[in-house]
């Protein structure tokens, strides 16, 4: 059996996950055992059935059931709870509401909490990006409202290009089994238009965090991927 973190000593991070994502976990755990760190990664998961613009699906990410989901984490005296999604860009609320979300999430545990948008915006700032491209695997609508969310960032951005997925999953478990060369096809056509300096992978069931490398190296500009950006 392969070495584990010493369970009495290691810090423990939590993540809330989508119920309908299959990505998160294993790439998660891939990242932290890369790092040969004494750290083990929490998990559970709020029901995500849909993803889209719609009341419905909106629904799904309320600050109780977040909230909930973070006080199971503290049960387990969690060192750091994140949200593992990227509803934030999308649901049209503004990165005041992901603070919000944040804030009381730490407060009804007393552990730091944080969000795959927020962790998003401080990497595109600390790398100091101004033009961004995004990649998603959504349809037209939802991909408008992460341009538009980036777009309002105290006029901070510049969106470049805006790329999806063609044709568009047909759900939340399909956007996992995209194509290693699909993904590939989406953040390129996000970073090669008028020269972005960074490319937000905005999707945390999208396995695009195997090709960062690769496609940093190829473009010559960061990726942001939600993945491994809430990790870091």
């Amino acid at each position: 059996m392969p070495a584990i973190p010493d369970l009495a000593t290691c810090k423990k991070v939590g993540f809330i996950v989508p119920s309908s994502n299959t990505a998160v976990e294993p790439i998660t755990q891939s990242i932290f055992q890369s790092l040969n760190a004494n750290i083990i990664c929490l998990f559970t998961r709020i029901q995500v059935k849909t993803v889209g613009t719609d009341a419905s699906s909106t629904s799904q990410f309320s600050t109780e059931t977040l909230v909930a989901a973070a006080k199971l984490l503290a049960d387990a005296q969690a060192d750091a709870i994140l949200w593992n999604g990227t509803s934030g860009m999308w649901v049209g609320t503004g990165v005041e509401a992901d603070e919000q979300l944040a804030k009381a999430m730490q407060d009804a545990t007393g552990i730091p909490c944080s969000t795959t948008t927020l962790a998003t915006v401080q990497a595109l700032r600390g790398c100091r990006a101004k033009r961004i491209g995004i990649a998603v695997p959504y349809d037209d609508a939802l991909a408008e409202m992460v341009a538009k969310f980036f777009k309002g960032l105290d006029r901070t951005f510049e969106v470049t290009m805006t790329a999806c997925l063609k044709p568009t999953p047909a759900s939340n478990l399909e956007i996992a089994r995209s194509a290693l060369q699909s993904i590939r096809g989406v953040i390129r056509q996000a970073g090669a238009k008028r020269k972005a300096e960074a490319v937000v992978v905005a999707c945390t069931n999208w396995p695009a965090a195997f090709l960062v490398d690769e496609l940093e190296k190829e473009l010559g500009t960061v990726i942001v991927d939600s993945v491994v950006v809430t990790v870091w």
